[in-house]
């Protein structure tokens, strides 16, 4: 519950950086007496949001000189990127477990991103370094500036740490990819789509515009004008496109999260991980638990994987 009300205080606090406090008082009033009427409140918000940044930059010309040299002899485009700044001996054993996973199933195909070695494959502007330093840049979307750069350069997947990716789908996926809400439940939505996994060839036209787009933006701004930054830009862009999100491979972005809603209610058995793991392409999890529901869970997904991965390999 205290998790709920944080998130909830910082995108009101968001949105008020974003110039949108006229708006809250307007629509606050008719929306805060329960769960749904908020989330109705959030999406009025982030449309108006999404609005802002479209008067701005929808089909306007920004500087396009940010392409990164490959920096690393990396022949294949099925790169897989998995990112943990501190060090992967330094995260949770959820995210450890999935990283041997990958590393099991994909060999040097692999890459681990660490705050040691990141400007090793890829370069970045000066003015966004500085402000990740600073702290103006969060890590968090620091993330997302490394991976439209990566997948720009080089090609390929990103894998958020906490993201489980079936082996054998990730084999066969050659298109570009990423979670969407689809019809009927991506009416309304200004945001339906997500960033935790991402698959694209090199040099795509779509992720350099995304990318160009979010540098032009931290280039004159030092404040965060919504949490979900990048997503805005995915559907502006994709908007500019001719819909180029409509004609991807189709992957569900609800769905993934089921398992991880259901770990939150009930103690699973073993044979309900083993069903997630063979079933599911794609799964969103999470390390930051609330409960000893999740506790249990999360142990006991973590045995499973690893087994998983062993009978696996």
């Amino acid at each position: 519950m205290k998790t709920s009300r944080k998130k909830i205080f910082d995108s009101l606090a968001s949105y008020m950086r974003a110039g949108k406090l006229p708006l809250m008082i307007c629509l606050l009033p008719f929306f805060i007496n329960n769960k749904q009427g908020m989330e109705l409140f959030r999406e009025r918000l982030d449309l108006s949001i999404q609005g802002t940044l479209k008067r701005k930059y929808y089909n306007r010309l920004v500087d396009t000189n940010y392409q990164s040299p490959m920096l690393k002899k990396i022949s294949s485009d099925q790169n897989i990127w998995f990112m943990w700044l501190q060090g992967i001996e330094n995260a949770p054993k959820l995210c450890q477990t999935n990283f041997l996973y990958l590393q099991n199933e994909f060999g040097d195909a692999v890459h681990l991103l660490t705050a040691k070695n990141i400007f090793s494959y890829v370069d970045i502007p000066n003015f966004i370094k500085d402000k990740w330093s600073r702290g103006i840049i969060s890590n968090t979307h620091f993330s997302d500036i490394i991976r439209v750069q990566l997948l720009s350069t080089y090609g390929g997947t990103w894998i958020d740490a906490t993201t489980f990716v079936n082996s054998s789908f990730l084999k066969q996926l050659d298109d570009f990819c990423l979670p969407q809400t689809f019809k009927p439940g991506r009416n309304g939505h200004a945001l339906p789509v997500s960033s935790w996994f991402m698959n694209s060839p090199k040099d795509n036209t779509y992720i350099k515009r995304v990318r160009d787009l979010l540098f032009s933006y931290w280039k004159t701004n030092n404040r965060l004008i919504d949490y979900f930054l990048l997503h805005h830009f995915l559907i502006i862009v994709s908007e500019e496109m001719d819909h180029y999100l409509d004609n991807i491979y189709p992957l569900d972005n609800s769905m993934p999260h089921y398992p991880m809603l259901l770990m939150k209610q009930k103690v699973l058995a073993e044979n309900d991980f083993n069903l997630f793991l063979t079933t599911y392409k794609v799964m969103k999890f999470t390390y930051k638990v609330e409960n000893e529901i999740e506790d249990t869970n999360y142990n006991n997904l973590i045995v499973t994987m690893k087994l998983w991965s062993d009978y696996e390999s």
